[in-house]
């Protein structure tokens, strides 16, 4: 419906209205008004009056219609949805392989440089004495033979160390004292005392049996200097290693 009839359609609603109104009042102002004032007649006889149906003039107030102004639905535009545009996937990417690449020729290995001769540490040069050891007698060889009991016919009911002493030349040396001492041992025997071993021989006995015990030999002057390292020598209990030899010889003079 325009906006045009939908404003004469209220209009007469609105007439209509003020119409029924106005007759309501007037039926209502008529009824209760006053009533007409009867005339004075002559004394008349009493006529026979047939009884008759009054009219009635109450008027029925008729149902007023009632008009509901229903406002009209305004028309709101409707909003049109933009078209999401559509993403069109592009073709899949695929990926090269790359060129393997080719091993070159392995490379022909370089000479290496010869290493340039070591510099030779300057300083003095050292002497015999400086490299000796600070005694005047040490270990022949650095070493001690344990060997089988030779010097008696005690065979393996014995045990004992023995030896010789020499010189700067290598000659035997008669005259020194060996102590030897450990466990229950401490004695001290001279050399050349006994010739089994050779002309500056010595020997001292430890046990009448084989044992594991150790031992300690040292090379002392006459006058009870020490004049060597001390010398250790433990036993293996074994009967064919049962003598242990222990030389000294000297190493420098003084």
């Amino acid at each position: 419906m325009g906006q045009g009839n939908a404003r004469i359609f209220n209009i007469i609603s609105i007439v209509f209205l003020l119409l029924s109104i106005v007759v309501i009042i007037l039926v209502v102002t008529k009824l209760l008004g006053p009533g007409a004032t009867p005339q004075s007649v002559g004394q008349l006889p009493t006529p026979f009056v047939l009884p008759t149906e009054t009219a009635t003039n109450t008027l029925v107030p008729t149902q007023v219609p009632t008009f509901t102004l229903t406002p009209t639905d305004t028309l709101t535009p409707t909003e049109t949805e933009t078209p999401t545009p559509t993403i069109t996937t592009s073709a899949t990417i695929t990926d090269t392989a790359a060129p393997t690449d080719t091993p070159s020729a392995t490379p022909t290995p370089s000479v290496s440089p010869t290493p340039s001769p070591t510099e030779t540490p300057t300083g003095p040069t050292p002497t015999l004495e400086n490299t000796l050891s600070p005694f005047l007698f040490d270990l022949r060889e650095g070493q001690i033979i344990l060997t089988s009991n030779f010097a008696n016919s005690a065979a393996c009911a014995w045990q004992g160390i023995g030896g010789q002493v020499f010189d700067l030349s290598g000659a035997p040396m008669n005259g020194l004292r060996l102590h030897v001492f450990g466990g229950d041992i401490d004695r001290r025997v001279d050399s050349g005392s006994n010739s089994l071993y050779g002309a500056a021989g010595w020997e001292q006995p430890v046990d009448s049996k084989i044992n594991g015990n150790t031992y300690y030999v040292e090379l002392e002057s006459q006058g009870g200097t020490v004049i060597s390292p001390r010398v250790t020598v433990t036993f293996p209990s074994d009967c064919t290693k049962n003598l242990a030899l222990v030389n000294f010889i000297q190493v420098r003079e003084r």
